[in-house]
């Protein structure tokens, strides 16, 4: 157990994942712990090294519980390649020390790439079901559409109703632009369209200041924008961010004005050759339904999604290292009987 000595960062120094991994998700990228920092939550980074090698990165992130309660989070991490029994039982001595630290109930953990629930149960507490629908939380399932094939390929691998639309659009006078540079201009038509979109699906959003903090530290060269519009207005925006790749669509808005030109079609598809252009494997459209009912409310946004092909890609269940039983069980009991209620 001595073999392994685990590191944290701090905020000038890199965490670039990428070293040892190459397909890493956004979550665990440097620029992601900057959009959780400005909205003043806490965030953490480690690495684990074996020897001389680095073998794990983590990135964790505090989030707020009632009662002056918390949780950490390590959205779809920790990354690792060490699966062995000395490996689990550092880090969960470790995670288990800046829990206590930080005076969090549990600390759970989303291990990409995934990890057999064989292993992991070994080592620690598999959630509930119940807790896995949330804002916060990474869905289980994503809907990857591969770019590999020429522009025509894909197309023709589309639900034909979907073709059609994309050329309805454009027929119907619809325009599409890419835009990467100078986001913060884009920034209020952008949140006015995520801001509709949920009020119009059922869902909620974050507060404003975390998405124009996210807007204000996209990657460089890593993010653009797909806009469709009719004239000059302004119809729907993907953000779409490069990471490894992977293009990953991370938020959309549309607006319910001329939804019978298809404007959200033609900037998904505009956001899906743009992908190519950058040398992307993968279109990520992020997450879906998946099986079961833990992502009820999700069967319209996962239809669209599928309808431009591709196939779903699953992670790791959720897994917790629980530091205090009684108020885990507490939050566990106050989830579940929410998911009942609806």
């Amino acid at each position: 157990m001595n073999n392994f000595k685990i590191k944290e960062l701090k905020n000038s120094e890199d965490f670039d994942p990428n070293i040892v991994f190459e397909d890493i998700t956004f979550t665990q990228t440097d620029y992601y712990g900057k959009w959780q920092q400005g909205t003043e939550r806490i965030v953490r980074r480690f690495v684990i090294i074996k020897g001389e090698e680095i073998v794990a990165y983590f990135q964790l992130i505090k989030y707020p519980l009632l009662l002056g309660k918390s949780y950490l989070y390590i959205p779809y991490g920790p990354l690792t390649k060490d699966h062995s029994p000395e490996f689990f039982q550092n880090l969960k001595q470790k995670i288990k020390h800046i829990a206590k630290s930080e005076k969090a109930v549990f600390v759970r953990l989303d291990f990409n790439p995934v990890i057999s629930d064989d292993i992991l149960s070994k080592y620690f507490t598999k959630a509930s079901l119940c807790t896995y629908h949330s804002a916060f939380f990474q869905p289980r399932t994503e809907w990857f559409l591969g770019l590999t094939k020429s522009e025509t390929g894909i197309l023709a691998e589309m639900h034909e109703k979907t073709r059609y639309s994309i050329r309805l659009a454009e027929r119907k006078q619809i325009t599409s632009e890419i835009i990467a540079e100078d986001f913060d201009k884009y920034f209020d038509v952008f949140f006015g369209l995520m801001d509709g979109t949920a009020k119009r699906n059922g869902f909620s959003l974050h507060k404003k200041d975390y998405y124009q903090n996210i807007f204000k530290n996209l990657p460089k060269g890593k993010a653009y924008l797909s806009i469709a519009k009719f004239g000059d207005k302004v119809l729907a925006i993907d953000l779409i961010i490069i990471c490894g790749k992977v293009a990953n669509y991370v938020f959309g808005g549309s607006s319910n004005e001329e939804r019978n030109r298809m404007p959200t079609y033609l900037a998904q598809w505009r956001a899906i050759v743009e992908a190519k252009k950058f040398g992307c494997d993968y279109y990520n459209f992020g997450g879906i339904a998946g099986d079961g009912k833990v992502y009820d409310g999700w069967e319209g946004l996962t239809a669209f999604k599928k309808k431009f092909g591709g196939e779903a890609v699953h992670h790791s269940n959720f897994y917790d290292v629980v530091v205090n039983q009684f108020w885990y069980r507490l939050y566990n009991f106050r989830k579940c009987l929410k998911k009942i209620k609806k």
